[in-house]
């Protein structure tokens, strides 16, 4: 296994910098993990991740789609679904954000979005101001201030990537990274009472098409869109795009049969990531199934986590090893 994280780390160090700057546009998805999270009263409500996808860009102004997804060790989060509207004064000059999100459309002038910081705010932290920077909860920041830049790995379009952020904290010392893009000025990640992280943006959409294109290249794919809850295998309703399109293409190719892997981070110990990776695994080839595909033609296969690909020692490196592969066989 020591060897497995030190190849992982090499892998992380080698990942490419993000060639051009990414922009707001319709479609670009975010998914957030969020670890031993807090509900709104104050208590601890376990891991769950959420997915936020634009949906429109005009004027200044951006309307995206959220979702929050939670496991069975989730308690106080529900599978929230809604929307908001930045406007576009608020994404001039707003600095509150929302730290509780219910269903349904949450625009509300004076908030800022999930995708990026007001031009003041984002301008104020780049010169190395103190800055007005709030949530609408007890535990709110206040004021933030840069105390350096710091090179992160996400994925983007399913390929690690570097990208650069400026690295804030609070007087209570909360720390946010910054994504440092004007256009795109996104809290990758945060340790505050509780810890999240940005571990994926989708760029091309997220309908499956870099998915089959893999497959039909190399005969394997491996995506990070089919998203369970924490230890659960019910495979959430976001996945459904990447699904059709992974039907769409074995029902035009009917000799092609897949090895349908799961593959999990190392939380939990091997025993029982073995047994959910193989449920998940299991609960991919269920769905594609029911999207007209013969069950023959598919085989699940866990491997719990066996076969990482990054540092369990890290978030981000748990995000990516949370993952399907499809092989052809």
């Amino acid at each position: 296994m020591k060897n497995l994280a030190l190849a992982a780390a090499i892998l992380l160090a080698a990942a490419p910098a993000l060639a051009a700057p990414l922009k707001l546009h319709p479609g670009l998805s975010m998914t957030t993990s969020v670890y031993d999270g807090l509900d709104s009263n104050g208590n601890r409500s376990g891991d769950y991740e959420t997915v936020n996808t634009v949906t429109a860009v005009s004027n200044g102004s951006y309307s995206y789609s959220y979702r929050f997804i939670a496991g069975d060790k989730s308690h106080g989060v529900s599978p929230n679904n809604g929307t908001q509207t930045v406007f576009a004064e608020d994404n001039k000059h707003a600095a509150l954000m929302r730290a509780f999100w219910p269903s349904g459309d949450q625009t509300a002038k004076g908030y800022l979005g999930a995708f990026r910081l007001s031009d003041d705010v984002y301008r104020s932290i780049k010169a190395g101001k103190d800055t007005k920077l709030e949530y609408d909860a007890g535990d709110s920041p206040h004021s933030v201030r840069k105390t350096g830049e710091e090179d992160l790995t996400i994925l983007i379009n399913e390929q690690p990537t570097k990208v650069h952020t400026l690295v804030v904290k609070s007087p209570a010392q909360s720390t946010f990274w910054i994504l440092d893009n004007p256009d795109l000025s996104i809290m990758v990640k945060g340790e505050t009472k509780t810890k999240w992280v940005v571990t994926s943006l989708n760029d091309a959409g997220s309908d499956g098409g870099a998915i089959v294109a893999s497959l039909k290249a190399s005969g394997e794919a491996t995506t990070h869109a089919i998203l369970f809850g924490s230890n659960s295998a019910d495979v959430d309703a976001t996945a459904k795009p990447v699904l059709d399109s992974v039907a769409q293409y074995l029902k035009a190719n009917p000799s092609i049969r897949l090895e349908v892997q799961g593959h999990t981070d190392s939380i939990g110990g091997a025993t029982s990531n073995l047994a959910l990776s193989q449920s998940r695994a299991e609960a991919v080839k269920a769905a594609l199934v029911a999207d007209g595909v013969m069950a023959t033609r598919l085989i699940p296969k866990g491997y719990g986590l066996t076969l990482p690909v990054a540092d369990n020692r890290d978030p981000e490196g748990r995000a990516r090893n949370r993952r399907v592969v499809f092989k052809q066989l």
